[in-house]
């Protein structure tokens, strides 16, 4: 996995989550239009033991600015994918030094 062109070190769990953004209404005679405006992927990464200095290197990554440049394996078809994504949460559970 890279992240801004830097490689870091590959999650124990990647989910990737399929959204499709639209925009629906009703019409007069009651029937639904819908269009489909995007789609868009979520990735939820989870590393099961990533030591100090890899955790610092992804922090460090994610702080520098707001929008990042994401290259994954695609579960769908076992491609390398590449996405603009944004950081939600990061959470860290309690974690020892292991460098």
């Amino acid at each position: 996995m890279k992240v801004n062109g830097q490689t870091v070190q590959t999650p124990t769990e990647l989910k990737v989550g399929v959204f499709r953004i639209s925009k629906a209404e009703r019409l007069a005679d009651g029937s639904m239009a819908m269009d489909i405006i995007a789609v868009k992927r979520r990735l939820d990464c989870r590393w099961e033991v990533i030591s100090a200095s890899d955790l610092q290197q992804l922090l460090n990554i994610l702080e520098s600015k707001t929008f990042h440049t994401v290259e994954y394996v695609d579960p769908q078809d076992g491609e390398t994918a590449t996405v603009t994504a944004y950081v939600g949460d990061v959470n860290q559970a309690s974690w020892q030094k292991m460098d």
